[in-house]
């Protein structure tokens, strides 16, 4: 890859972090609704959204691959954040290829997570060559396991997440239970 991957969808641009996004991000994150199926299950504080934004940029200089700032076409305005991610402490596959998402509510119902989850999905199977994509969430997250649906990835088994102390259900697209 040449440079930071800018992916185009018919109606959202995944792109890079701007310095620029951290308060509309802060806004999003301070939703406690939007984040009630995230760590920590609360709306996160400025600081809190900030440090988080420079954790997602840490892991695309680790990795070569992450979540994107997700930007409406129209509008310009910063929808969320979509992408992959790689967790160490998932260890069914630490090698893992995951897909997520988190969008301000105003954004909800329009298609645009599913919209750009297959745009990230088709990236890590096209440009990273990944063997497998998983998605994991909570169990009662009824929203985003129809997204992870929707993108082409079947329902592979609940499992208890020690590192987080978590039962959460996951989706993959092989749809083998380990």
């Amino acid at each position: 890859m040449n440079g930071f991957p800018v992916l185009e969808t018919e109606r959202l641009v995944l792109r890079k972090w701007r310095d620029t996004d951290v308060n509309a991000y802060a806004r999003i994150c301070a939703d406690p609704e939007v984040m009630r199926f995230m760590l920590p299950a609360r709306g996160l504080s400025h600081a809190e959204a900030a440090y988080d934004v420079q954790g997602l940029r840490e892991h695309w200089a680790r990795h070569g691959f992450g979540h994107w700032a997700v930007e409406e076409k129209s509008g310009g305005a910063l929808a969320g954040r979509t992408g992959l991610k790689r967790h160490p402490d998932w260890t069914l596959d630490p090698e893992n290829t995951e897909v997520g998402w988190l969008y301000a509510r105003r954004f909800w119902g329009q298609g645009y997570a599913s919209e750009a989850a297959k745009a990230a999905v088709r990236f890590a199977f096209e440009e990273l060559e990944s063997p497998e994509v998983i998605s994991i969430a909570l169990p009662q997250n009824l929203a985003s396991r129809r997204v992870m649906e929707k993108v082409g990835l079947a329902y592979a088994g609940e499992r208890h997440w020690e590192a987080r102390g978590l039962d959460v259900v996951w989706y993959s697209t092989s749809g083998q239970p380990a």
